[in-house]
């Protein structure tokens, strides 16, 4: 019996000894960590804490200026598609619309469910341009790219080419009233040939008020009989054309071009490597 409790006695103080002693050691581990972290004077702590606010204003700081140079780089990465964008835009001036990808009725713009096409051959077009020519006009929507548009805005469009590589500008109000698309200057050389830019009947062929010799040529469009739609600057009308004639868009000769550069300053040379002639062709009710 003694030597049976002698074993107990022996196995409780060994147990004993094994939960005593890593109490004792998590205690003192526990006590060492927290005085390591927290400092006992009061100055050692102020003096961390700044260090903790000067490490996360510091990393303010890093991340601030990274998302500074991201901007920068981005704002710089416009920039140079707008200077890529505008001298492609004046090299591709050159060729307001594609001659080998447009029919010669190619659509250039739309006014009151009027398609409007080119009165003059794509091959022989030198610039096509829009501006306002008084409040009682039908503003045009013109078909393909604007090249006056702004160029960042340019960047973001979509829709904007045609398969006829249709481009345009559109001009300086210079000081004429109505829609800034009221009218389209069509830019060819002087004796080009022009054709009617509908389809439908001549209604009046009268004199061009700004150009001797010149004529202004009014169809009434199939597509809107409520409309008209003028064509001037037309000199030498085809014999085969008069008032109450049929015509048909891009097919139907009118007359050729005048040469209005001769006593008139032309906007339109701004936009071409030449004198700036065209016709004009607007919309009305």
């Amino acid at each position: 019996m003694q030597g049976g409790d002698l074993r107990r006695a022996q196995h409780v103080g060994h147990r004993r000894k094994i939960e005593a002693v890593p109490w004792r050691r998590r205690r003192s581990l526990a006590t060492s960590r927290q005085d390591a972290k927290i400092p006992r004077d009061p100055s050692e702590r102020l003096n961390a804490r700044k260090v903790r606010e000067e490490e996360r204003t510091s990393l303010f700081r890093r991340r601030r200026a990274i998302a500074i140079f991201a901007l920068l780089l981005g704002v710089l990465a416009l920039v140079l598609a707008m200077i890529a964008q505008s001298s492609s835009g004046a090299a591709e001036n050159e060729v307001p619309i594609d001659p080998n990808a447009a029919n010669p009725d190619a659509v250039l713009a739309e006014a009151d469910g009027i398609q409007i096409s080119t009165p003059i051959r794509p091959a022989s077009l030198t610039a096509i341009a829009y501006h306002p020519e008084g409040d009682t006009l039908i503003e045009l929507s013109p078909r393909g790219k604007n090249l006056s548009a702004n160029p960042l805005v340019g960047l973001f469009a979509l829709g904007a080419e045609t398969e006829e590589n249709i481009q345009y500008n559109v001009m300086d109000r210079a000081e004429r009233s109505g829609p800034m698309t009221g009218a389209m200057d069509v830019g060819a050389e002087a004796g080009s040939a022009v054709y009617s830019p509908v389809s439908g009947v001549i209604t009046s062929i009268r004199p061009d008020p700004m150009v001797e010799g010149a004529n202004v040529v009014e169809i009434k469009p199939k597509d809107n009989p409520n409309a008209r739609v003028s064509v001037s600057l037309v000199r030498d009308i085809s014999p085969d054309t008069g008032v109450a004639t049929p015509v048909t868009a891009g097919m139907t000769e009118l007359g050729t071009v005048a040469d209005s550069a001769a006593v008139l300053d032309t906007q339109l040379s701004a936009y071409t490597d030449d004198a700036g002639n065209h016709v004009t062709v607007s919309a009305f009710r």
